[in-house]
């Protein structure tokens, strides 16, 4: 049986497929060598690290919220050029005694050089959507030196990327030597976004191809 898909479903798919076919012999390859945490029948006996980072390759990390952490287990990626990098979602845990996930993405940023005033390369922290699941970890980047968050709401997405008539078009974020499509997929989410990356190939679409997702949270 074939699964139908919707016109922006297809729409997608096809402008990923335009993106892809003039860089496809140059994509930089990466390894999804990984084992992800399961968790455990009993968290409280069994310790557990509470994220989880895979190196896909020296520029882009998967890290994983552990299950013992929070149920919904989320994933975030870590895109990083040569002057700036992006954190796509962060995650369901808010605390960073439970979850530290602002110092371990710190930690895996690049020395920002000879820049005055600043240790790492600046940090662009932008969402899928704004389910909580996907953006409880905002606050530990915020008010932190170099990292700029994105709010999930329609009108910061619209003015933030560009999108004079949303949700058309696509636009672009550049962090040097790497540039990042971002393309309007509202639906599972009134501002949702899929982040396509030129340099890897990879696509984020976060919830935006799960089959009739209920809206939570």
């Amino acid at each position: 049986m074939i699964a139908k898909r919707s016109p922006k479903t297809l729409t997608v798919v096809g402008l990923l497929l335009a993106l892809a076919r003039p860089v496809m012999s140059q994509l930089t390859p990466g390894s999804m060598d990984v084992h992800w945490n399961e968790g455990a029948s009993d968290c409280a006996k069994t310790a557990q690290p509470p994220i989880q980072v895979h190196p896909y390759n020296a520029q882009t990390f998967i890290l994983r919220e552990s299950p013992c952490s929070t149920a919904e287990a989320p994933f975030m990626y870590l895109l990083v050029g040569s002057t700036k990098s992006l954190l796509i979602d962060t995650g369901d845990v808010a605390d960073p005694r439970q979850m530290p996930l602002a110092q371990t993405v710190i930690s895996l940023l690049p020395e920002a050089g000879q820049t005055a005033g600043q240790t790492k390369i600046p940090l662009i922290v932008v969402h899928t959507h704004g389910h909580l699941d996907h953006r409880l970890g905002d606050s530990q980047f915020q008010h932190q030196s170099s990292i700029e968050v994105v709010p999930t709401d329609l009108a910061h997405v619209r003015n933030y990327f560009g999108f004079p008539d949303w949700p058309n078009g696509i636009a672009q974020l550049d962090l040097g030597d790497r540039i990042i499509d971002v393309i309007p997929t509202p639906g599972h989410y009134p501002s949702h976004v899929s982040y396509y990356d030129r340099q890897t190939g990879l696509f984020f679409s976060s919830d935006f191809f799960l089959p009739r997702t209920p809206h939570h949270r």
